[in-house]
C-alpha cells in the first residue's frame, strides 16, 4: 500500500493517463491538465 497523501487525480491529469485505475477518473472526462492554466496548448518538443 502506498503512503502518498497528495491528490492522485491531479497526478492522472498531469501525466494524462489513468495511472491508478479509478474508474471515475478526471482524464476519462477532460483532456486538459490540471490547475489554471491546464487549459492551454502545450509547448512543442524539442530535438535536444
Amino acid at each position: 500500500m502506498t503512503k502518498r497523501t497528495s491528490a492522485k487525480y491531479k497526478i492522472d491529469r498531469r501525466m494524462g493517463e489513468n495511472i491508478w485505475g479509478r474508474p471515475k477518473s478526471p482524464v476519462n472526462r477532460r483532456e486538459y491538465g490540471p490547475g489554471q492554466h491546464g487549459q492551454r496548448r502545450k509547448g512543442k518538443m524539442s530535438d535536444f
